[in-house]
């Protein structure tokens, strides 16, 4: 005969099944009474791509994905093992995606730096989960801005930037949460480094328009969804260098007077990188400055084991009479 767990109303069968909670916002986690353990998915926000500045042949570096955390406060190992579970309210922050960046710095002939994705932040049983933001892609300032920055996962170079070839940038150590953004080529005409994936370096343009590094796959949904790929380097010719395949959006192409050649953003709530900005003449011929994109922001999904649910509810008179006429309340 069906239970209904002590609750008066309607015999609602126990279901017995993994319980799933995603958070595309900040907020509060709350266990189950009898979860003493859980699976905790943790993704940051993506960087935003830099913008190709005012001038000819120079192109703005691919965003880096947001770095991921499994079951784990420093690695994203998709075999890690479940974390503990305290029974008090679990604080959770996501981590927004970086902006792109402008069309324009101090200098009009300078593309804009994107911005960093920020952290995502969990505090469970005593220990704080911290997945660390992208790394921005590099611009065309000269110096240290020309590569790209640190990150759960690195930023792409800037292309054609002054002083030749610049090197995407490392993820932070020693917490393995991403990979290298690429190198950007020194070379007029060359793309701008891409953004690194969770699993993938991003691309350089030695091997032609490759795009943003591949994101990791994880079926802690119910579904294999695949996170944090990096953001593609802008180019000064076509095609686009596409985004990691993880939420990377896609790096501007050289376009025309009527065609863009902005990135594209990140994917939300999958901590893609976001594109880096192309050339594009403008109506006079001449180059324009185009933006980069912004990042995807972070997401965090938690997964408690198997247990017995049973659902209550509402029940308006009418229904209330049919079930007892039927012998269904308890």
């Amino acid at each position: 005969m069906p239970s209904n767990g002590g609750i008066i109303g309607i015999k609602n069968d126990p279901v017995t099944a993994v319980k799933v909670t995603s958070f595309t916002s900040s907020g509060t986690f709350v266990a189950d009474p009898i979860t003493t353990e859980a699976e905790i998915l943790m993704v940051a926000g993506g960087a935003g791509g830099s913008a190709c500045p005012n001038a000819g042949e120079q192109c703005g570096g691919g965003g880096g994905a947001g770095g991921v955390l499994f079951n784990s406060s420093t690695d994203r190992t998709p075999a890690g093992t479940a974390v503990a579970m305290p029974t008090s309210p679990v604080p959770v922050t996501i981590g927004g995606g970086g902006a792109g960046g402008g069309a324009h710095g101090p200098d009009p002939a300078e593309g804009r730096g994107g911005a960093n994705g920020s952290d995502t932040v969990v505090v469970a049983s005593g220990t704080t989960y911290t997945a660390v933001g992208g790394g921005r892609g590099g611009d065309n300032f000269g110096g240290g801005a020309n590569n790209g920055q640190d990150g759960g996962s690195g930023g792409g170079g800037a292309g054609n930037a002054p002083g030749g070839d610049e090197a995407g940038s490392s993820t932070p150590s020693p917490a393995p949460q991403g990979s290298p953004g690429g190198e950007g080529s020194g070379t007029p005409g060359q793309q701008a480094g891409s953004g690194g994936g969770s699993m993938g370096t991003g691309r350089g343009p030695s091997v032609g328009p490759v795009g943003g590094g591949m994101g990791t796959v994880y079926d802690i949904s119910g579904s294999d969804v695949t996170y944090a790929g990096g953001g593609g380097g802008g180019r000064d010719a076509t095609p686009d260098a596409a985004g990691g395949a993880g939420g990377g959006g896609d790096g501007g192409s050289a376009g025309s007077p009527s065609v863009s050649g902005a990135g594209s953003a990140g994917t939300a709530n999958t901590g893609g990188g976001g594109g880096g900005g192309g050339t594009q003449a403008s109506p006079s011929g001449a180059p324009a400055a185009q933006v980069g994109a912004s990042g995807g922001s972070g997401v965090v999904v938690i997964s408690e084991p198997k247990g017995t649910w049973t659902a209550g509810g509402v029940w308006n008179t009418e229904t209330l009479y049919d079930y007892k006429v039927n012998g269904d309340w308890g």
